[in-house]
């Protein structure tokens, strides 16, 4: 059974002051002996152990990956082509400003973790937590999680303000750093966490960050850099240590099978709940998959979600990947299901009609959508009881990632094999035998990326970084219509690459300045 980390969220109790009021100095000066107080934070591996659990909340919450990051963020890719739905859809579909929603919740959430993660790597020493490896394993979690937190900062909000000490309250009005000041603390918490993380975790901590999910972000941070060697060398030391799985079992790297595998390198833990509260930072919420509401079918989902662009099902079929196709979208094609193992065509008749009506093909989202979980009436509208672990980080993206700075380091014959072992995986075509350019390569690996990860949240990051989120999105897309043709958004260089900063963190802060183009 999956276990999620739970306890007592001891975060709210370090920023809780309870106030007794009474005429007695006496009954004034009491010890409450269940609080924990900063005093004595550290002093215990179970306290610490549920300040790291608290240090994960806010990245599972609704507000951040369990729902809000996908309908404001991870769907602005060219991938999906949106059902307008008010303010909730309108960053999705690129016609988001400040005062809309949706980016003011992430933001919270991904800074919330952060004081938590300061707190354990400020309080947490050998006088507390004598046995090294205890301490190591727990603070290196705290490190992990912070680079985690500022590399999704950093590339949703872009600058943003470096926080890495306890708050200092004669001096809240911080300044944004500047992006390489951000990138080089990542780097620093990444090779902090290597050292002291362990390779592997067991039992109930199955899915807590390794050393090797440590590694797989800082190439991934170097990759984004372009310091390509770093990355290389980065990459290169996880060979081996992980496998991809059978072609069979493709499926296994999105559903509720088989989680936390070999192939897995980071992913974060999910646990459907029939009690459903939104939002809530307390133990024993947040952990349930409130996402499905953005991938699910359009008559499922409470907010009309999307279909997916005709590009991508051209791109899987002129390779003739039906076993990435057949995991990753679902549409009228030879022994297609619907929820539960309905029939197709049965099972989607009305999310059929929605996109015939709306003038685009019916193609749909099959990862994260919840199909594996039940019929329709099995599956909650809301995504409670969808407990699918989200895979942040595989080995076939490492491979495609090594392939990558290899080919932008000049080495395109080194980064063939690496594509072919992904492309063999799928029961496709191999291209180390093409000979092919840099430019050919990249090309190679830019429709690998596509099609092995769709639907993950890799695209949208990955055009920006490239330079091509104008080019495939904007006015003259390059897949010859505009994929958010649905509500009429267009990328605009210079604008769309960022998420705005939330108006309420302006409004706290007057030394923070807005993205361009907000």
């Amino acid at each position: 059974m999956k276990y999620i980390f739970k306890s007592k969220n001891l975060a709210l109790a370090l920023s809780s002051i309870v106030l007794l009021g009474s005429c007695s100095d006496e009954l004034l000066d009491q010890e409450n002996n269940n609080a924990t107080s900063t005093a004595n934070f550290g002093s215990s591996i179970a306290q610490v152990e549920s300040a790291v659990n608290g240090a994960f909340h806010p990245i599972t919450d609704t507000f951040f990956w369990g729902r809000i990051v996908h309908t404001g963020a991870l769907l602005r890719s060219d991938e999906f082509n949106i059902f307008p739905f008010g303010s909730n859809t309108a960053m999705s579909t690129l016609q988001g400003n400040p005062g809309d929603r949706w980016a003011t919740e992430p933001f919270q959430q991904l800074y919330k973790s952060i004081a938590r993660c300061n707190n354990i790597i400020t309080n947490v020493n050998e006088e507390g937590i004598t046995d090294t490896e205890i301490r190591n394993n727990l603070v290196g979690q705290a490190y992990f999680l912070r680079a985690f937190d500022y590399w999704y900062l950093l590339n949703l909000y872009g600058s943003v303000p470096l926080i890495t000490e306890l708050p200092d309250l004669d001096n809240l009005l911080v300044d944004q750093a500047a992006p390489e000041d951000i990138w080089a603390q990542i780097i620093a918490d990444l090779e902090m966490a290597e050292q002291m993380l362990p390779e592997t975790w067991g039992g109930d901590n199955l899915g807590r960050p390794t050393s090797g999910a440590a590694t797989a972000l800082k190439g991934k941070s170097y990759l984004y850099m372009k310091e390509y060697p770093l990355a290389i060398e980065a990459f290169q030391s996880l060979i081996g240590q992980y496998s991809l799985l059978p072609s069979a079992q493709y499926a296994d790297n999105f559903t509720t099978t088989n989680e936390n595998n070999q192939e897995s390198i980071f992913e974060l833990q999910f646990l459907g709940q029939t009690t459903f509260v939104w939002g809530t930072d307390i133990p024993g919420t947040g952990t349930m998959g409130n996402y499905h509401i953005d991938y699910a079918p359009p008559t499922k989902s409470p907010d009309q979600s999307h279909v997916v662009n005709p590009w991508l099902k051209d791109l899987f079929e002129s390779n003739g990947d039906l076993v990435r196709r057949n995991e990753t979208l679902v549409y009228d094609y030879p022994g297609a299901m619907g929820y539960g193992g309905t029939d197709y065509l049965t099972d989607f008749a009305d999310d059929i009609t929605v996109a015939n009506d709306a003038g685009v093909e019916p193609i749909f989202s099959k990862k994260y959508a919840g199909l594996d979980l039940g019929t329709r009436d099995q599956v909650d509208f809301l995504g409670t009881n969808v407990g699918n672990n989200w895979r942040i980080i595989r080995y076939a993206d490492v491979l495609l990632m090594l392939a990558e700075a290899l080919n932008e380091n000049n080495q395109p014959a080194l980064a063939g094999p690496l594509v072919d072992e992904v492309r063999l995986r799928a029961g496709i075509s191999t291209i180390s035998d093409l000979n092919l350019s840099q430019a050919d390569m990249r090309q190679a690996i830019i429709d690998e990326r596509a099609m092995e990860l769709a639907g993950e949240g890799h695209r949208f990051f990955d055009l920006v970084r490239w330079g091509l989120a104008d080019d495939y999105m904007g006015a003259n897309s390059l897949h010859g219509a505009n994929p958010k043709s649905l509500s009429g958004g267009v990328f605009e260089i210079g604008k769309h690459e960022l998420i705005w900063i939330p108006s309420s963190e302006l409004d706290a802060n007057p030394n923070l300045v807005q993205n361009p183009g907000y």
